[in-house]
C-alpha cells in the first residue's frame, strides 16, 4: 500500500491527513509498510514515565474481553474525545476508512486518531499501531508509531474480581523530547481520552448483558 493511493477526501480530520503527509516524509518510502511502531527493541522503560488507571465492570471477563476484542475500533474509539479517521491493516496491506466496516481489533491495526482536546479547540493526530493481542491472559498491547511525537507503548489487561466483575488496567509508558508535555500535558489529556474510551466499552458492555438477558427471557 503506497501512500499515494490514500483516498485523502475519505479522511474527514485535517490533522489525520496532515499527519499521514508528515509520516511520509519521515520515513523516506512510498510503502505504508515501512512504518514501524516505538520501542520494538526495548524491555527496560526506566528512562519512560509510566502511569496507570484501572476501571471496574460488573460483567464476566470472558464477555468484557470479547466485546473490546470485537468491537469495529472506528466505533469503539469515536467518543466525545476522539475519533479514527483511517485505519491501515499491516497483514493485508491495505487501509480502511471511518465509513468502511472493520470486524474486530487484530495485531498489525494501525489506527489514526483524531484527538480532540480542550473541548475541541485543537485537535491533534496520532498513531497507533495493535503490536500484541494475549487471548489467554486478557492483554492487549498498543504502540505508537514512529514519526510521531511520543515513543511508548500502552497495555490494558483484564482480571476477575472476587466478586465476579472485570478489573480492567490501563497502562501507559511514553518518552517525548519534552519533560513538561510527558510530567504534566500527556497525563492530563491521556487520562480524559482513555476516561472517555473505557466509559463507552463499558456502556456496550452492559448494552450486550440487557439485549443478552431479554434473548434469554424470551426463549
Amino acid at each position: 500500500m503506497s501512500f499515494d493511493k490514500i483516498e485523502f477526501d475519505a479522511i474527514p480530520y485535517p490533522k489525520i491527513r496532515a499527519y499521514i503527509d508528515r509520516q511520509h516524509e519521515f520515513i523516506h518510502s512510498e510503502n505504508m509498510s515501512e512504518l514501524e511502531p516505538t520501542c520494538t527493541n526495548i524491555t527496560d522503560f526506566k528512562d519512560f514515565r509510566t502511569y496507570q488507571k484501572q476501571y471496574i465492570v460488573k460483567a464476566d471477563k470472558d464477555q468484557v474481553w470479547a466485546t473490546y476484542i470485537n468491537a469495529n475500533p472506528s466505533t469503539s474509539w469515536k467518543t466525545r474525545k476522539s475519533a479514527v479517521g483511517l485505519i491501515y491493516d499491516r497483514p493485508s496491506d491495505m487501509v480502511l476508512y471511518s465509513k468502511d466496516s472493520c470486524y474486530g481489533s487484530s495485531i498489525g491495526q494501525v489506527l489514526y486518531l483524531n484527538l480532540r482536546l480542550i473541548k475541541g479547540i485543537y485537535n491533534l493526530a496520532t498513531a497507533m499501531e495493535i503490536t500484541n493481542i494475549q487471548d489467554d491472559s486478557s492483554m492487549i498491547e498498543i504502540s505508537y508509531v514512529e514519526s510521531g511525537v511520543n515513543q511508548g507503548k500502552q497495555w490494558i489487561t483484564m482480571e476477575s474480581t472476587y466478586d465476579g466483575y472485570t478489573r480492567i488496567t490501563h497502562r501507559s509508558t511514553i518518552k517525548s523530547d519534552s519533560q513538561f508535555r510527558d510530567r504534566v500535558l500527556y497525563p492530563y489529556f491521556h487520562n480524559k481520552l482513555i476516561n472517555t474510551f473505557h466509559r463507552k466499552m463499558k456502556r456496550t458492555v452492559m448494552q450486550e448483558s440487557a439485549f443478552m438477558i431479554r434473548q434469554y427471557a424470551s426463549d
